[in-house]
């Protein structure tokens, strides 16, 4: 088949979670002999079409204009649709996507996240159209008022949420095919949507990993990863920083933090210091990380599987989360393969206790490195992502 992905963001260089998810549909589709053909709106100076022909076969992008994404994030709102879809709507898109319809001859499409959808409707592409919603937007929302660091945004979150809430049920209900990375968010989607919900899919993310880990670490360092430009990483990046790691110190005086992750915004950058260090993007993010005696996720904000977590195991690393992330990975085990617990001073004593036995912190890491090994491979995942079952 020809396949033509759609996506906000043109997905190289490879920042975040987002990119990485759409690039490894992009690379299963391809091992199953498909075409693929790629129609990207891009933010970048520069935009790397070389490295994107690396994986896609054909490869269309038009820049986006800034000015004209708020005029029109503002028009969807006046008109009850998700900002974000206005945010990222442009006539210009449309017009090349109507071109590369008529060139290419697409089979199938694939619209990365809900801001694509109204290009394919539009177009009357949802018999053909397969929605990759990754993860429960409206129930993120709901969480983001706890957020750190948001201030104003926290009432955009607001109004977004009932908007998006709006949106995933119609697209849920038009669709022939919505997929989501958690049974959680699946499972939630279904209660608060009256009517069809059969068109909702579950293939979770995948996950590299190194083919050999140490047991060897640095027992003073501590990471936290994640794509910056995210509200819900900077809430977890600075929730951490202020009320966990001050908790961690007066027992591990030593200890460092490292906030690893891409385009870290200034409320990020404000927290450095000698103990606090913001790496910014890495190049070689497993090398980075495999000397870590742990990473931490205390994420508060969050919906479907966070890629942090599978990373991390994958490097061999254990792993310190908060239960609301834990839920979308059935395989996780509280005590075994990770350690799950809210509130700083028990996320702090979880710390405590990986960072002064040795024994239990290798026997943790071992056993998530097995998890992912055994359960989190992209192709088993992904296997038959680009099969549709028709509605009636």
């Amino acid at each position: 088949m020809n396949i033509c992905i759609l996506t906000p963001r043109f997905p190289y260089p490879q920042y975040g979670g987002d990119a990485l998810r759409i690039n490894e549909v992009a690379r299963h589709l391809k091992q199953q002999g498909h075409k693929l053909i790629l129609v990207s709106l891009s933010d970048e100076k520069v935009t790397p079409v070389e490295q994107a022909h690396e994986l896609y076969d054909r490869v269309y992008f038009i820049n986006r204009n800034r000015i004209q994404s708020l005029i029109m994030g503002a028009m969807h709102f006046l008109k009850g649709k998700p900002i974000q879809c206005g945010y990222y709507y442009s006539e210009k898109y449309k017009e090349l996507l109507q071109k590369v319809i008529n060139k290419e001859e697409p089979d199938l499409y694939v619209s990365h996240l809900l801001r694509m959808v109204p290009y394919l409707w539009e177009l009357h592409l949802e018999k053909k159209s397969i929605i990759e919603m990754t993860d429960a937007l409206s129930k993120t929302y709901i969480l983001s008022s706890k957020a750190e660091g948001v201030g104003l945004l926290k009432y955009v979150y607001k109004l977004e949420q009932r908007l998006i809430a709006k949106y995933e049920k119609f697209v849920t209900t038009h669709f022939p095919k919505v997929v989501l990375v958690s049974q959680a968010d699946i499972d939630y989607l279904k209660k608060k949507i009256k009517g069809d919900t059969s068109s909702l899919a579950l293939h979770s993310n995948g996950v590299g990993y190194m083919e050999n880990i140490s047991t060897s670490y640095n027992v003073d360092k501590i990471c936290f990863l994640g794509n910056m430009r995210s509200m819900q990483n900077q809430d977890a990046a600075l929730y951490f920083a202020n009320e966990v790691f001050p908790l961690v110190k007066k027992q591990h005086p030593t200890a460092k933090f490292y906030i690893v992750g891409s385009l870290p915004p200034p409320n990020i950058q404000a927290i450095a210091s000698d103990d606090i260090i913001v790496t910014g993007f890495v190049d070689n993010l497993e090398e980075f990380l495999q000397d870590a005696c742990l990473l931490v996720a205390p994420v508060r904000v969050a919906a479907g599987i966070q890629n942090k977590v599978l990373v991390g195991m994958g490097c061999g690393i254990p792993v310190v989360m908060t239960s609301l992330i834990s839920h979308a990975i059935p395989e996780l085990q509280n005590g075994e393969n990770c350690i799950i617990s809210d509130g700083a001073e028990a996320i702090a004593a979880s710390c405590h206790k990986l960072m002064t036995n040795m024994e239990e912190r290798n026997s943790i890491a071992i056993k998530g490195y097995n998890m992912v090994k055994n359960y989190y491979s992209w192709d088993e995942k992904l296997k038959g992502y680009e099969i549709i079952s028709h509605k009636g």
